[in-house]
């Protein structure tokens, strides 16, 4: 024996106003995964290599660091990164601030009311290969 269905799962049946069905809540943190990953995406654009002491700690093959702050459906965006060179920095930060602002509107349906990029590296050929000899 089976139960009716509930009204809004009978084909043909109208759904409820949306308000009135909840509402959707998307985490500060997941908003700053989904930009990581955007930025990471872009060509010449990498992780900045973690401080201690002043000191690089790290690879800057890591992905780029991002906080974020959700009242939704905007969200402010922060991203620490650095550029490899010879890329024209203004060039790379802006397409980083496109995608992301992109990836976030179709991912998880945030507007960015601002994407900052905080560029506090540039890493080369010589950063990555080191040698000693």
């Amino acid at each position: 024996m089976s139960a009716p269905a509930p009204p809004g799962d009978r084909p043909g049946a109208a759904l409820p106003d949306a308000a009135a069905r909840g509402r959707l809540t998307v985490a500060d943190r997941a908003v700053e995964r989904i930009a990581a990953q955007a930025a990471a995406e872009v060509d010449r654009a990498t992780g900045a290599p973690r401080r201690v002491l002043g000191l690089a700690v790290g690879g800057a093959d890591d992905r780029p660091q991002v906080s974020a702050r959700v009242d939704w459906p905007v969200a402010t965006v922060a991203v620490t990164m650095s550029v490899s060179w010879p890329a024209p920095v203004l060039q790379v930060t802006e397409q980083v601030r496109r995608h992301v602002e992109e990836r976030l509107a179709t991912l998880a349906g945030v507007r960015t009311a601002g994407v900052d990029v905080r560029v506090t590296a540039l890493t080369g050929a010589a950063d990555r290969d080191r040698r000693v000899s």
